[in-house]
């Protein structure tokens, strides 16, 4: 016979270990699929933005705590703007949204059979992974001058430049040697892209119409701006038409253009370039100068090197029309990173701002679209169009049929990229800063906060920051 204290008993533990099994399985029902976000640029906030308060936990990794606005890093070089107006924090994108989380950490690789990220602070886990680490300068194996040159893809970059711009005037304004002073005084862009004519545009306009003012002592004369590209003409993705115009602009502002040319060589001295249809025992021309920007092509990150999947020719991750990453059922890639070629076309999809937004909102819509068992969307991508600026109330802008240039195209440039970046407040003071230019043409960013020239007076000598090579290895 059971007395009552048993029957106690044993209605306890029943009851206590009933209820650590509902517990247990209630945690499991509960419990959310991880999507992972690697890169916080503007195709991987997309997607973060996309997947805000919906049934996913989302975790964004990125080695900066904030997101760059690179269409407008050659401003910050040329002293135009500071560096808070083209950055965002990305913690700041999510202040309503309590399902999505940052990590400050270095990306060092993937492993997708364990479904884990590796970074700097230890291995994250992940059910969905969006890979958004954008891209890295590529100096096609040219180790000389990826020693010597000065690339323009980070806030870092920007900053650099902006200094040694500046910095070189000053040395230039104490130079009494001829030959070394116009050494100092001939700045070089290298790629007659976007990237290279904005560049170019930006130093001819901040030498001639803000510094040549205020250097009583320095003859800008000797003053040359050369911008060399390897393609046969200036902004190769435009119309021949608008392509005219541009060199046209960029002549009357004083910068030497030449295409069709191979950079062989940087020494931080001499520049050696040669016609790309030259034998490569042909002789270089030789341009003695302190200042090349490397804006001539892109590369995928590092760490995606070791990632074993299908890749382009640039070793950039092939994608399908669902953004998936082919061969798995959980990753997906954005971006610069990632290649994918419509149906019927030859060339992939460019590396542009437009073309990240849209894969990066296709990407949270298909894994939202798997947790709940549904088709996944296809991309169907239809171009926005390109432009560039190339100085003040100058620019060519092309959107199918439409074209445009001058100042209309000018305004257009300014709008639409307002209109994307990131930042109620600093976007009003951008918006002040480019009117104010327009009218006055000053530039109050001249500031040098990293010379790093020699023969300046030790008072404003900073010695200059040593690189993170990890943070090197990953840029988003």
């Amino acid at each position: 016979m059971i007395n009552v204290t048993q029957m106690v008993l044993v209605f306890l533990y029943t009851s206590v270990f009933s209820s650590s099994l509902n517990g247990k399985a209630g945690s499991d029902m509960n419990e959310r699929p991880r999507v992972v976000i690697l890169g916080g640029g503007i195709g991987g906030i997309k997607a973060a933005q996309k997947l805000a308060n919906q049934p996913v936990d989302v975790l964004i990794i990125d080695h900066n705590n904030y997101q760059v606005f690179q269409p407008l890093l050659y401003q910050v070089a040329t002293s135009m703007l500071s560096t808070d107006e083209v950055v965002y924090p990305i913690r700041g994108f999510f202040k309503k949204a309590n399902n999505v989380d940052f990590l400050l950490a270095e990306v060092r690789g993937i492993q997708p059979n364990e479904k884990i990220v590796k970074t700097s602070h230890g291995d994250v886990p992940y059910d969905y992974l969006i890979i958004a680490l954008g891209s890295t300068p590529n100096f096609f194996g040219n180790e000389e001058v990826e020693r010597n040159a000065f690339p323009l893809k980070t806030l870092q970059d920007a900053i650099r430049i902006r200094s040694h711009l500046l910095s070189v005037f000053e040395e230039a304004s104490a130079e009494t040697d001829p030959e070394k002073r116009k050494a100092l005084l001939t700045f070089v862009f290298v790629g007659a892209g976007p990237i290279g004519v904005e560049g170019a545009g930006g130093v001819s306009e901040l030498v001639y119409d803000v510094l040549q003012k205020e250097f009583h002592h320095i003859d800008f004369d000797e003053v040359s701006i050369h911008l060399i590209g390897a393609d046969a003409c200036v902004l190769g993705m435009m119309s021949e038409e608008l392509r005219a115009e541009t060199l046209k602009v960029l002549q009357k502002k004083r910068i030497d253009v030449q295409c069709s040319m191979l950079v062989t060589g940087y020494d931080g001295e001499n520049l050696f370039y040669r016609p790309m249809n030259a034998p490569k025992d042909a002789p270089c021309a030789t341009l003695k100068t302190k200042t090349v920007v490397w804006s001539a092509g892109v590369r995928p990150v590092d760490c995606l090197s070791s990632f074993a999947c299908e890749k382009d020719r640039g070793k950039r991750l092939l994608i399908d029309d669902t953004i998936r990453v082919p061969g798995t059922q959980d990753i997906f890639a954005i971006g610069d990173c990632s290649s994918y070629t419509p149906p019927g076309e030859q060339r992939p999809l460019p590396t542009l701002a437009p073309v990240a937004l849209a894969e990066g909102e296709l990407a949270a819509k298909n894994i939202l679209h798997d947790v709940r068992g549904e088709e996944m969307e296809h991309l169907h991508y239809k171009s926005k169009g390109v432009m560039a600026i190339i100085g003040n109330s100058e620019a060519v802008m092309e959107a199918g049929p439409l074209r445009g240039r001058g100042f209309l195209a000018w305004a257009a440039w300014l709008w639409i990229h307002l209109l994307t970046k990131a930042g109620f407040h600093a976007n009003i003071s951008v918006t002040f800063k480019w009117i104010f230019n327009y009218l006055s043409g000053t530039r109050l960013g001249r500031l040098i906060t990293r010379p790093e020239l020699q023969g300046l007076p030790e008072s404003i000598k900073n010695a200059p920051e040593a690189k993170d090579a990890g943070a090197e290895k990953q840029a988003s």
